[in-house]
């Protein structure tokens, strides 16, 4: 008996391990994919070598996120002509709610789904609402930042006022 609890035990200790959120290995470049909202098309993010990207992770019932995605929207339109490309992944569950939200907050961003954050959770360690992430123009993630758009605006400017660093 106590062989089976021990077994069940660390079956059940493994699989919460690997629940957990992982981390990007440093060095490697992100290599994932997420549908457009809309289309359901997907986009890879090794299209985007050669830009410096911005992914912020947002939810229509995340009141942080009602301040920042407007900030992000406004620095995308600031950075269009520098090739930094910003994303936004909603994590919402119901599709349903990502227009009126949108509309809402003229907000023209491109927008990703990501329903429960599943996909960001296991690929970059999404654990608080909002979080943005930058990565450099090879892939490799430079950044992660929680609700706070002036510090990813000060690490993009940076790296376009640097090219030789990106």
């Amino acid at each position: 008996m106590k062989h089976i609890l021990v077994v069940s035990l660390v079956a059940a200790l493994g699989g919460c391990a690997s629940a957990l959120p992982q981390k990007p290995v440093p060095g490697e470049a992100i290599d994932f994919a997420l549908p457009v909202w809309a289309s359901s098309q997907p986009h890879s993010f090794t299209d985007d070598v050669g830009h410096i990207v911005v992914l912020d992770a947002w939810a229509s019932w995340c009141e942080p996120c009602k301040a920042e995605l407007p900030q992000l929207d406004k620095l995308a339109r600031q950075w269009a002509t520098q090739g930094v490309r910003v994303y936004a992944a909603s994590i919402d569950t119901d599709a349903e709610a990502v227009q009126p939200y949108l509309m809402a907050m003229h907000i023209d961003l491109p927008i990703l789904l990501d329903p429960g954050g599943a996909m960001l959770t296991r690929m970059l360690g999404l654990q608080n609402m909002p979080t943005t992430w930058v990565f450099d123009k090879e892939g490799h993630l430079v950044l992660t930042q929680q609700g706070n758009a002036a510090a990813v605006a000060e690490k993009v400017n940076a790296m376009l006022s640097r090219p030789d660093r990106l």
